[in-house]
């Protein structure tokens, strides 16, 4: 009885080990490895931007139904027609429809001229229809539902596009003939302007104005200082007035600062600002002036920029940095650096085998560094390489059981 006892105590000691051997072994790995990925990243001055360009407001001195002829941050030229005063909002809506007829018997144009089936990239006209699907349901997504139609005419250009390539639709006569019977009526029956708008200047046209065009001039960068921005106030807009024409030529970027910020920067240094423009726009500038403000505490930095397009003439303020200095190469956490032999590297895991790979950091800061990407195929270290975070007594030729 007392053997069956023993025995049985040195059998649930047995099960007990192998369990806890099992469980330990799922649980603890030597080692632990993270994937090297490429990164980019810089240094720079984070503030927001007040935009001050040459700006003249368009004026509209006759009463009537207004129709634009240009769209909303389009570039004009001198004494370019900017709109049409007609009598009545009629005449309008035949202006839209016109304008849309041309565009959908230009691409039905342009359809019918391609007929080389063979050299078609089904594959590239697909990835066509798919953009201009894209495009569409985020227009409506985000509630721009005055781009949708032209949203909707694209996406239709481009399943006209490639049926024609397919052979699924050849023959779009009928339909053009029909366009253009609508285009002739609707042109015969559009009464003449009583007035048109021209543009002053060549520059870009933006249809609204905020009351700061003659608040931020160009004439005044010397004196803007933080008391300067801190006190602004839009002034009251004329009711005249229909929109403005932004100059193309050099405008500037008032930069809020520490005075501490300030000292970074000298007059004529050239360096690059990233914007929160949903394109991720980088733009090139020069410190054009510092204004110091009377405590001494605060500085406004003056950027120049000489490159101008419709996203940034209806542009105010914004989110910027000033970058001066970027990085790029493969990221990695801090801990996995070493000095092995007096160079500094990480351990590599390569199938079973840990491997020494000498690095050259570029930029070092919080928990991870940036090591230069190197082109030779000797022993660097290389995109999406396991490179070891955790593990003990490691050395180069280690296998890894």
């Amino acid at each position: 009885m007392k053997g069956n006892t023993v025995l049985k105590v040195f059998l649930i000691l047995l099960v007990s080990v192998f369990i806890i051997h099992q469980v330990y072994s799922s649980v603890y790995k030597p080692i632990s490895t993270v994937s090297a990925e490429y990164y980019e990243s810089n240094d720079g001055l984070d503030f927001t931007g007040y935009i001050i360009r040459e700006e003249i407001p368009v004026s509209l001195n006759s009463s009537g139904s207004l129709h634009y002829v240009v769209s909303d941050g389009e570039r004009v030229a001198k004494d370019g027609v900017i709109a049409y005063v007609y009598d009545s909002t009629q005449a309008s809506v035949i202006n839209e429809r016109i304008e849309e007829l041309k565009n959908q018997i230009s691409d039905i144009e342009e359809i019918q001229g391609y007929n080389d089936r063979k050299a078609a990239d089904i594959d590239q006209i697909n990835g066509k229809v798919v953009s201009a699907l894209n495009s569409l349901e985020r227009s409506c997504a985000y509630g721009n539902f005055e781009n949708t139609r032209d949203r909707l005419n694209a996406f239709l250009t481009a399943l006209n596009r490639r049926s024609t390539a397919t052979g699924e639709q050849t023959d779009f006569s009928s339909n053009l003939a029909s366009l253009k019977e609508e285009l002739n009526s609707l042109t015969a029956s559009l009464p003449s302007p009583k007035a048109s708008v021209t543009a002053a200047r060549s520059g870009y046209f933006v249809s609204s104005l905020d009351g700061y065009e003659s608040v931020l001039k160009t004439d005044d960068i010397s004196k803007i200082d933080e008391k300067f921005l801190t006190s602004l106030k839009p002034e009251e807009k004329s009711k005249n007035n229909i929109g403005k024409i932004v100059s193309d030529y050099e405008w500037y970027i008032a930069a809020p600062v520490d005075v501490n910020d300030s000292l970074k920067y000298k007059e004529g240094d050239s360096l690059t600002l990233n914007t929160s423009l949903k394109s991720g726009q980088q733009l090139p500038v020069t410190v054009k002036k510092i204004n110091i403000s009377e405590n001494s505490k605060k500085a406004v930095i003056i950027f120049s920029c000489e490159q101008m397009n419709s996203s940034l003439a209806v542009l105010r303020t914004s989110s910027m940095r000033a970058i001066s200095k970027s990085y790029s190469g493969l990221r990695i956490p801090k801990k996995a650096l070493r000095v092995v032999d007096g160079k500094a590297g990480v351990y590599v895991l390569s199938g079973i085998n840990v491997k020494f790979v000498p690095v050259t950091v570029t930029y070092n800061k919080g928990d991870y560094i940036i090591c230069e990407q190197k082109k030779s195929n000797d022993n660097v270290l290389r995109i999406y390489d396991a490179v070891i975070v955790k593990g003990k007594n490691l050395y180069d030729g280690k296998v890894i059981s």
